[in-house]
């Protein structure tokens, strides 16, 4: 078992943060990341084997990671790339698995700070397993990691800015975007910003890549979205339709257009599987239609030695995950007594202020590509939403039926979350189809209680920690 002071899940902009302000506080810390190179979806990294010849092309997000990313080289931060956590069966010990090595190993703590992101937000139609529909941030971070597109003619459809720098980063990289749909209609909402002086970089970043849509002569349409993707063996035609206020298809609007990939951007979902392991509680929030982490202004779990920062306390943007991991780090070293509380405080004081600010905006961005009930109800009876054990809307809807809408059962009685996956993908659809059925609001209904391995890894790799 090998040991460090603070346990880092997560190596993105809240992790990164969250261990240099804890080493500058003379804590040694540990951070554990899956990917090969630190950086997470925001700060995405190539290969070091890569040749980078026009850096402009990353963007701006590369560029501002890069001197983050340069700093985590401080003599107290070991960095475990390539390491997946899958276990944690107390707040002071976490299980992983280095893929390298083929090997499990043990990694003890006196603290530990989860920042483990978020991931894409599925949403079921028929077709939407084909080859070819991907989410927005797959496709994103196939360009930008790996400089290769996921099609030549290419539909966004979504909710959300963050489609406006993925269709820039296509254009950029060659593609052809049929189209940018947004799902909502919010024409002109960035008039609406509020306190808008505060957030200038913010608008003229969104003002930058709807230039470059509107430039390439990219239709971009509000109120509308894709209802269906047809192919035989991969996407060819995306039918589209627009929507009424509550996001249902107003019929006699639909269209078809030719595309070989569709790119879905409906926000995302935080990656809630290792604190709600560890027994950290969950509140659900009505604005991201999503379950978090909850925390107090430390960014203090209910669990104690056990702090969250970034996404899993919802979905903020790279500036509050960064201000939320500087917070847990010096909290963390605060706690285990590398620096005074009033000290830790003192520092925090600036970093406070900028997090309320980055707060105010993302919280605008949540209400205003708020997704409405319809964007749920697309699937049909034959339509897979577990797409690990194939099981189909019509077989979600006859178990939440059955037993009142828990998810615990429908799990139980369909398999629905018990693939590899572990309900990531068709964890949210299952729970709006059980919310429809059972007439409970979705907060009501508990979110399914992960299991260890929370990621697969290979059995040979447990069978050698049991010896």
């Amino acid at each position: 078992m090998d040991r460090t002071e603070i346990a880092i899940v997560g190596a993105g902009p809240a992790g990164l943060s969250a261990a240099l302000e804890a080493s500058r506080a003379g804590a040694r810390v540990t951070i554990i990341d899956e990917y090969s190179r630190p950086g997470g979806q925001y700060f995405k990294q190539p290969p070091s084997s890569f040749k980078l010849l026009d850096r402009s092309l990353m963007g701006r997000d590369y560029q501002a990671g890069q001197e983050l990313l340069s700093r985590i080289s401080d003599g107290n931060i070991t960095l475990m790339s390539g390491t997946l956590v899958w276990g944690a069966f107390s707040p002071d010990t976490l299980e992983l698995y280095q893929e390298e090595r083929g090997e499990c190993l043990r990694l003890s703590s006196d603290r530990t700070i989860i920042a483990t992101g978020a991931y894409d937000r599925p949403i079921a139609f028929p077709g939407w397993t084909l080859p070819g529909v991907i989410t927005a941030g797959a496709a994103h971070s196939l360009v930008k990691s790996q400089f290769v597109l996921p099609g030549s003619r290419v539909l966004l459809a979504g909710s959300g800015p963050f489609q406006l720098p993925v269709a820039s980063q296509l254009l950029k990289g060659g593609a052809q975007v049929v189209a940018v749909l947004e799902a909502g209609r919010v024409g002109g909402w960035v008039t609406r910003v509020p306190a808008i002086w505060r957030h200038l970089d913010k608008v003229n970043e969104a003002k930058d890549y709807l230039g470059a849509i509107l430039k390439a002569r990219v239709p971009y349409e509000f109120g509308w979205t894709v209802i269906e993707a047809r192919g035989k063996d991969h996407v060819e035609d995306a039918v589209i339709s627009q929507l009424d206020e509550n996001y249902h298809p107003i019929s006699g609007t639909e269209r078809v257009l030719q595309v070989d990939t569709i790119c879905l951007g409906f926000g995302f979902i935080p990656s809630l599987q290792l604190p709600r392991l560890l027994g950290c509680e969950s509140a659900y929030d009505k604005g991201l239609s999503a379950w978090v982490t909850a925390c107090d202004e430390n960014q203090a779990t209910s669990v104690q030695g056990v702090y969250v920062a970034g996404e899993t306390t919802g979905i903020g943007g790279h500036d509050v995950a960064m201000c939320e991991g500087a917070v847990a780090g010096l909290r963390a070293a605060s706690d285990i007594g590398k620096i005074g509380s009033d000290e830790a405080e003192d520092r925090l004081s600036k970093v406070r202020g900028n997090l309320k600010n980055h707060r105010e905006f993302s919280s605008f961005l949540n209400r205003t590509f708020s997704l409405r009930p319809g964007i749920f109800e697309l699937a049909r009876e034959d339509t897979i939403l577990c797409r690990c054990e194939e099981v189909t809307l019509g077989e979600v809807e006859g178990a939440a039926m059955e037993c009142g809408g828990s998810i615990r059962t429908i799990k139980q009685l369909t398999r629905a979350g018990m693939g590899p996956c572990q309900g990531r993908i068709c964890g949210s659809l299952v729970a709006q189809v059980a919310t429809r059925i059972s007439g409970n609001s979705i907060a009501e209904i508990a979110p399914d209680t992960p299991r260890p391995p929370i990621k697969p890894i290979p059995l040979g790799a447990l069978a050698k920690l049991a010896l």
